[in-house]
């Protein structure tokens, strides 16, 4: 492999009619629900629009927290930083 090992992983899974993205940090068990670009659980039908949540690091947030989150964040995410990878430990 080449450059530094990735600190976080991503994925997205399909279940129950919905797309759903998720977020793990390296060394830790679970997955927690995350997008940046869009909300978390995307329902696959134009009928279930309304269903649409949105999650960052695995905390639920309204459609305009996650905006107002979105707006506030400078740069890249810090898991996306090149000058931090490898540089956080839990």
């Amino acid at each position: 492999m080449y450059g530094r090992p990735r600190i976080y992983e991503t994925k997205t899974i399909t279940s129950n009619g919905c797309r759903i993205h998720l977020f793990k940090e390296k060394d830790q068990n679970g997955w927690k629900m995350h997008n940046w670009e869009g909300p978390a659980v995307e329902p696959l039908t134009e009928e279930d629009k309304s269903k649409k949540e949105y999650y960052l690091y695995g905390k639920k947030m309204t459609l305009e927290q996650w905006e107002e989150a979105r707006k506030n964040r400078e740069g890249l995410p810090w898991y996306k930083n090149a000058s931090m990878k490898g540089a956080t430990r839990f």
